[in-house]
C-alpha cells in the first residue's frame, strides 16, 4: 500500500531536523527555526513510522512467515547505517585529529558504543533509533496478539495514552550503570507511536468522502506543525511548552497529520512530487548524517546565515544519496535476500 504524499512528508520531517539544528547553532534569524524545533520533526519521524507498521501489517494475519518478513525488513531499512553511524564515530574520534574528532557523534569508549548497539541509549540525535527498534518489537507482540486477544491493541493505547494524559508519564533512568549509557528512549516517544497506530487503524477502516477532501487542508496541516515552533509560538502567545510530555502537543501533531494524509485530496503538488519522493527516500540518511556535517562546518566557520545553510543543505543532501546509494540500499537487499534464504532454509525443514 503506498500513499504518495507520506514521502514528501518524511522529506518535511527531515528538513524540519535539519533547518531546526542549523538555525540553532548559526542563530538563524534569532534561531526562529531552531529552539526545540527540530523535536517536531522527530515527532513527525514516529506518527509515519507506526502509521505505516500499522497500515501495511495489522490487518494481515500474525503468520510466522509474515513476523519473519516484519523483523528482516525492519532490520535491513534501519540497522546497517545506524551501525556504520556509531562505529565509524567511535573510530574516528580516536584519530588525532581535532577538527575530525569535533564533527562525529560523542561516542567516546566501547561502553557508549555497546549502549548504542544494544539499544539502550543515543547520543544526540541517534536517540531516536533505539526508540524506533523497541517500537517494533512492541509492535510485533500487540501484532501477534491482536487475533489471539483483540482487546490488547485497544487496551494498550488506552492506558499509555491514559497516562499520558494524566502527566505521570515516567521519564526513565538518566544515570549510567556501570558505566555504561542507559536512556530507554522509547519513553519519550511511545505515546507518537501510539497515536501513530490508532491513525493508521482509522485509514484501514475510514476514508473521508471525496467531497470532504480539499487543498487547503494540507497548507491548514502544515500550518498547525509550523504553529508549534516554540520560538514562533511564544513571540505569538507568550506560551512556552515541554516539548515531549504535553498532551495537547501529540494532539496538535496528531491532528496535523490527519489533514495532510486523510484530509488533502490526491494529486496534491504540494504533497506528490517527485522531490518530495526522493529527499523522503533518502531522508533516513539526511537525518544520521546532517549532524556530524553541521558540527564540521561549524568547526570550520562556515556555518553561517543564508548561505552557510544553503552549503550545509547541499553537502548533507549530497552525502545522503551517496550514503543511501552505496550504504542503505545494497544492505537492505542483501539483508532481505539472507533472511529469504533463512526463512526458506526454516520453512523447508518444517
Amino acid at each position: 500500500m503506498e500513499i504518495r504524499r507520506l514521502n514528501s512528508l518524511r522529506a518535511l520531517a527531515a528538513l524540519i531536523v535539519l533547518v531546526g539544528h542549523y538555525s540553532n547553532r548559526a542563530q538563524l534569524w534569532d534561531a526562529v527555526l531552531g529552539t526545540r524545533a527540530p523535536q517536531l520533526g522527530v515527532m513527525l519521524f514516529f506518527l509515519l513510522s507506526a502509521f505505516l507498521m500499522t497500515i501495511l501489517y495489522m490487518d494481515r494475519h500474525p503468520t510466522r512467515d509474515a513476523m519473519a518478513t516484519y523483523a528482516w525488513a525492519r532490520a535491513a531499512r534501519v540497522l546497517p547505517l545506524f551501525v556504520v553511524v556509531v562505529l565509524a564515530s567511535y573510530l574516528l574520534g580516536k584519530l588525532p585529529v581535532a577538527w575530525l574528532q569535533a564533527s562525529v557523534y560523542a561516542i567516546p569508549d566501547w561502553k557508549a558504543v555497546a549502549s548504542h548497539l544494544l539499544f539502550l541509549f543515543g547520543v544526540q540525535v541517534l536517540w531516536t533509533i533505539p526508540a524506533e527498534i523497541h517500537f517494533y518489537a512492541i509492535f510485533a507482540l500487540l501484532w501477534w496478539l491482536r487475533p489471539r486477544l483483540p482487546l490488547a491493541l485497544p487496551l494498550f493505547c488506552a492506558v499509555v495514552l491514559g497516562i499520558f494524559a494524566s502527566g505521570h508519564w515516567p521519564l526513565g533512568p538518566k544515570q549510567p550503570i556501570n558505566g555504561f549509557p542507559i536512556d530507554l528512549p522509547l519513553l519519550r516517544g511511545l505515546p507518537y507511536f501510539v497515536a501513530g497506530m490508532l491513525l493508521g487503524l482509522l485509514y484501514l477502516r475510514w476514508r473521508p468522502p471525496a467531497r470532504w477532501q480539499h487543498p487547503p487542508y494540507a497548507a491548514a496541516g502544515l500550518g498547525l506543525v509550523l504553529l508549534l515552533y516554540p520560538a514562533i509560538l511564544e513571540r505569538l502567545t507568550g506560551w512556552t511548552y515541554v516539548m515531549w510530555f504535553n498532551p495537547l502537543v501529540l494532539l496538535v501533531m496528531a491532528l496535523a497529520f490527519f489533514c495532510v494524509v486523510f484530509m488533502a485530496p490526491a494529486g496534491n503538488r504540494l504533497l506528490e512530487s517527485r522531490v518530495g519522493d526522493y529527499l523522503g527516500k533518502i531522508s533516513y540518511s539526511l537525518y544520521l548524517l546532517h549532524f556530524p556535517i553541521l558540527l564540521a562546518l561549524g568547526k570550520f566557520g562556515m556555518a553561517r546565515g543564508e548561505l552557510g545553510l544553503l552549503l550545509f543543505l547541499a553537502l548533507t543532501i549530497a552525502a545522503a544519496a551517496l550514503s543511501f546509494r552505496l550504504v542503505e540500499a545494497p544492505a537492505r537487499r542483501a539483508i532481505r535476500r539472507l533472511g529469504t534464504r533463512g526463512h526458506g532454509r526454516g520453512t523447508a525443514a518444517g
